[in-house]
């Protein structure tokens, strides 16, 4: 075979070779560079600590303890008032979007424009922007997180120090206040916990059952009662365990007796737990507390701004549980007797 074939043969093949190379590797570089944080997909499961902060202050500086998330409350003057336990599976969500982020499209690099995309350093104080914060193993992450595109619903961003704005694959959901991500409800027990229920001022009234798939029944004063529906007893357990609050407030931030009590109940669980829950109001809004609970309950700590339509679901009275008398005769079946018709007309 002709020497000049030969070598013109192994050089095509070397070239072919070094270009699949070349082409591989930019792609696996271009793979690379387009991840908003990369390596993060890698370390995932070992992040331990995701602070969230933009112009007003800190909104979460949440930290991993074992299997439990717990993060830093503050009062509205900034100062740290203690920690409560933060919804996990928003935390995954968060860790998840942001592992598997890629920016798609490049946006400014001026400074002058960050404000068009809620990109503007946390410093400045009309910034929109919310500057997440993640570590784990030795490595942490940054990213600022803006608005959302008005297209495609999806998020833009750009890392702290670098000019280039990016408009990412996706949307990048984050708290609007330092309460939006705490663990909810107030009560750690589900409705079947409740074994009785008893309201302890004004109209009294207890319910109780035997275990947990077992309806409430009314004891004492109007158990031998109509029921205005079947379940109104069970709907008392489910709206108390089912219960969120609007704020988280340390107990020294409400002077508790300068509001106007609703209701207050005294609650046992099936697991031997016993405390009480106290409900006011102002004109505007619902506040609860509960007392008399375990001091290591960390939802025992606090004072709970509630919605004013839950607050009201829980202050019942006897009346609102039993049949009126006169509704209770009207559905009673009608009684017939004999009739006598007398001798029948010649």
């Amino acid at each position: 075979m002709n020497r000049s074939l030969i070598v013109l043969g192994v050089l095509t093949v070397l070239a072919c070779g070094a270009g699949y190379w070349l082409l591989h590797h930019n792609l696996s570089s271009q793979d690379a560079a387009d991840a908003a944080l990369p390596s993060l997909i890698e370390n995932a499961a070992s992040v331990d600590r995701i602070t969230l902060t933009n112009a007003t202050g800190v909104l979460l500086n949440a930290r991993r303890e074992g299997d439990r998330w717990q993060t830093e409350v503050y009062a509205d003057n900034g100062v740290q008032v203690g920690m409560f336990p933060v919804d996990r599976e928003k935390l995954a969500t968060l860790v998840n979007a942001l592992s598997q982020a890629e920016l798609i499209e490049p946006k400014t690099s001026k400074a002058s424009n960050y404000h068009h995309l809620g990109l503007q350093d946390i410093s400045a104080d009309d910034s929109l922007a919310t500057l997440v914060a993640l570590g784990g193993n030795g490595k942490s992450w940054q990213v600022l997180v803006g608005n959302q595109s008005s297209v495609g619903n999806k998020s833009y961003m750009r890392i702290p120090k670098q000019s280039q704005a990016w408009l990412s694959d996706r949307a990048i959901s984050l708290p609007m206040t330092n309460s939006e991500w705490l663990q909810q409800p107030i009560l750690p027990f589900d409705e079947t916990d409740l074994s009785s229920i008893s309201r302890v001022d004004g109209d009294t009234w207890q319910i109780v059952r035997a275990g947990s798939d077992d309806s409430f029944v009314l004891t004492g004063r109007g158990q031998n009662q109509a029921l205005k529906y079947a379940g109104v007893l069970d709907a008392v357990a489910l709206n108390l365990a089912g219960l969120h609050f609007e704020q988280l407030l340390p107990q020294t931030t409400l002077q508790w007796e300068t509001l106007t009590p609703m209701l207050t109940l005294d609650v046992n669980t099936a697991y031997g737990h016993a405390f009480q829950v106290e409900v006011a109001q102002t004109q505007e809004n619902a506040y609860l507390r509960i007392a008399n609970a375990t001091p290591t309950d960390y939802w025992a700590d606090w004072i709970y701004q509630i919605p004013k339509f839950n607050a009201e679901q829980l202050n019942k009275s006897l009346d609102d549980f039993l049949l009126e008398q006169a509704q209770e005769e009207a559905q009673e079946p009608i009684r017939s007797y004999p009739i006598d018709e007398g001798e029948s007309p010649k």
